[in-house]
């Protein structure tokens, strides 16, 4: 079943292809759909889900790398 808005990777376009190359020699996993809800990536998501992107400011970003709590929206974080 294809994620909506989730461009799948296309094996025929050399672009592509060498960015998948490119992560995996760089020690990164090519995914398709949403990051796991535990990493995160993934608790960012979820909270851009819930609140909107422009809630999502940059200490959401450093507090989801650090494991803290994320700030509540318009709490001022970031601004």
């Amino acid at each position: 079943m294809a994620d909506a808005g989730v461009e799948r990777m296309d094996t025929d376009d050399p672009q592509d292809v060498g960015a998948a190359f490119w992560a995996q020699v760089h020690g990164f996993t090519v995914v398709e759909g949403p990051a796991p809800p535990d990493t995160p990536l993934g608790r960012v998501q979820a909270f851009a889900a819930a609140h909107g992107g422009e809630a999502v400011t940059e200490e959401h970003v450093r507090a989801a790398i650090e494991g803290r709590p994320l700030p509540a929206p318009g709490s001022g974080a970031g601004n």
